[in-house]
Parts: structure tokens; C-alpha cells; sequence
């Protein structure tokens, strides 16, 4: 996927893994590793990414806070997340997010474009 992103100059989400403690970037969307579908995810412009609520969230041992890029397109187009073991696709989910609500909802995605026909397609 960042092979086809590069060849059509389209923006990709960079990610830091935060650490306790670093400034969180005010313009990036706050992710957490072993969330549950998309529940600790915080938006620029939403409420608790401080330290003192973000520890309170780590109740998960390993869990990570990620900064990641916010890119207004997989706000709105929504994006997909592929699940990998040893290297290969194993599930994809829609994550899609619902404004009411303000929360994250997924489904599972069961066809798709390969990769190669993604390729063949750019050519």
C-alpha cells in the first residue's frame, strides 16, 4: 500500500510511538495498541489526551499510545486495517467512524483488490 501512496504522491499517516511523559502533538490523532475496535482513538479537537487520561487507558499490558498524522481523507473515506501473521493478510476490517456518536465502528472486508491488481492498475 505505501508503494502505490508514493507513486500517487498521496498522503500517508506518519506514526511516533509516545512515551510517557512527551509532548502529545496537538494536530495528530492518539491511538492505543490492544484497543477494542477502535475505542481509544482521540481526535484532534476531543477531550482527555493528557497524561493523567491516557494512563487511566492503559490498563493493557504492552499497550502503546501512538501520535499518528491526521489525514482528513481516512477521516471521511474511512479506512482499512489488515491484520497480519508472518507477514500474510489474515483479516481486514472497514473501520469507519460515526459522527453522531462520535465513535468507531468496523466490518469485516471480504473482497477486495489485490495488490498486484492495485499496481496494474497505476500502470
Amino acid at each position: 500500500m505505501d508503494v502505490i501512496a508514493v507513486k500517487m504522491s498521496s498522503l500517508r499517516p506518519q506514526s511516533k510511538v509516545l512515551k510517557e511523559g512527551d509532548s502529545i502533538p496537538k494536530d495528530a490523532v492518539i491511538k492505543r495498541t490492544h484497543s477494542d475496535c477502535g475505542v481509544h482513538i482521540l481526535m484532534p479537537d476531543e477531550v482527555g489526551r493528557e497524561w493523567d487520561d491516557l494512563r487511566d487507558d492503559s490498563n493493557v499490558l504492552g499497550s502503546v499510545w501512538i501520535a499518528q498524522a491526521y489525514v482528513p481523507t481516512l477521516h471521511k473515506l474511512r479506512e482499512w486495517k489488515v491484520i497480519l501473521i508472518g507477514g500474510r493478510p489474515v483479516y481486514t476490517v472497514h473501520a469507519k467512524y460515526n459522527e453522531g456518536k462520535a465513535t468507531w465502528s468496523w466490518e469485516p472486508v471480504d473482497s477486495f483488490y489485490s495488490l498486484e491488481e492495485f499496481r496494474y492498475v497505476l500502470k
